[in-house]
């Protein structure tokens, strides 16, 4: 029989078997080692790895360091016990913070942040899944160095309210499209199945302060997953969408229409054709009826001296043979070829 230790020894710790006691703040507490109930994947290897890498590390600071470590910590509360906030040791805060940094791709810090840092909530207006689309919209966006962190579960039963135990990472360094991020391919990979329409997924989500490591609230949402979606995702036009058996005057094609506000997105190199100052893209596709318009931005050349000459381009979106051309038409400065059409554009529809 093994004598498993107990709340009535007030000074007791240590452990016997698969139970543990401690001394937290002066109380007692028992915690009992987990089993893992499914296979390890291959991302849970590499952040245990990482977690082992950033626990030594912290051996290698300085004592300033680690007093630093030690100050910000007394001020930094750790996951909730029995309704009280744990404390927090100099390693436990150095190791949290700095497995948050590297999650995100950044690399390790000694010096402890000056403070606890405030990171803002997430706010999105809705989440649409399909087993073929993953995506957040209506995200506030939030500027560097904060990056979305994102934890999803696998289709679970629409009957279960609490599945958040069962979220893994999707993805730890989203970056918001113009408030939409699109996870479907993360979620696949991850996940390795499509999610199964009925059934319902459950979600975590937070802002991840990269130049700190602190973390803001987790915010959980659960969605049902749909045999489809009539989520509008924004229509992006690039190099992929050329018609390949078209002439094309461009060697770098990148337009993002806006779903907010009537703004078009221009990253565009125009190679010019003929003796007319203008240049045709012919697409493979039918851009929406409300695409079709004009638009006016910006654009830059190099003249043959190294000099830079500013120009300003009209942009027209028009069908013509069953198909949408794309009609770059210089309007300002001094033309030259090639030209780089850049920047945001205000679009007018026809």
């Amino acid at each position: 029989m093994i004598a498993l230790p107990s709340i009535a020894f007030g000074g007791f710790s240590g452990s016997a078997k698969g139970v543990t006691a401690r001394q937290v703040g002066g109380r007692s507490i028992l915690s009992v080692r987990s089993w893992p109930t499914g296979q390890t994947t291959s991302a849970q290897v590499v952040r245990r790895a990482s977690l082992s890498k950033i626990t030594k590390s912290y051996k290698t600071l300085t004592d300033s360091q680690m007093k630093d470590w030690e100050r910000l910590a007394e001020h930094t509360s750790g996951q909730s016990v029995f309704g009280q906030k744990a404390q927090l040791t100099g390693i436990n805060l150095y190791v949290r913070l700095n497995a948050n940094r590297v999650m995100a791709g950044e690399a390790l810090i000694a010096e402890a942040p000056a403070a606890v840092a405030a990171v803002p909530n997430v706010s999105y207006s809705n989440v649409e899944i399909t087993p073929q689309l993953v995506i957040f919209g209506g995200i506030k966006h939030e500027s560097s160095p904060y990056k979305l962190v994102v934890k999803m579960s696998g289709s679970q039963s629409s009957g279960i309210t609490n599945g958040w135990s069962k979220t893994v990472i999707i993805s730890s360094d989203t970056e918001d499209d113009w408030g939409e991020a699109d996870l479907t391919k993360l979620y696949l990979k991850t996940i390795g199945v499509e999610p199964t329409p009925g059934q319902k997924v459950f979600i975590e989500s937070y802002w991840l302060d990269t130049s700190t490591g602190f973390t803001g609230q987790v915010f959980k949402d659960s969605v049902i997953v749909t045999g489809e979606s009539s989520y509008q995702g924004r229509v992006r036009v690039t190099m992929d969408n050329l018609d390949p058996a078209e002439e094309q005057h461009v060697s770098a094609l990148d337009m993002d229409f806006s779903t907010n506000a009537p703004v078009i997105y221009f990253d565009t190199v125009c190679l010019g054709h003929s003796n007319v100052a203008s240049s045709e893209a012919i697409l493979d596709k039918e851009l929406p009826e409300e695409l079709i318009g004009l638009s006016y931005a910006l654009a830059r050349g190099m003249g043959e001296d190294g000099s830079l000459h500013p120009q300003s381009y009209q942009i027209q979106s028009m069908v013509w043979r069953q198909k949408t051309e794309l009609h770059f038409m210089h309007r300002g400065g001094k033309y030259i070829k090639p030209t780089e059409v850049f920047g945001p554009g205000i679009f007018y529809q026809q």
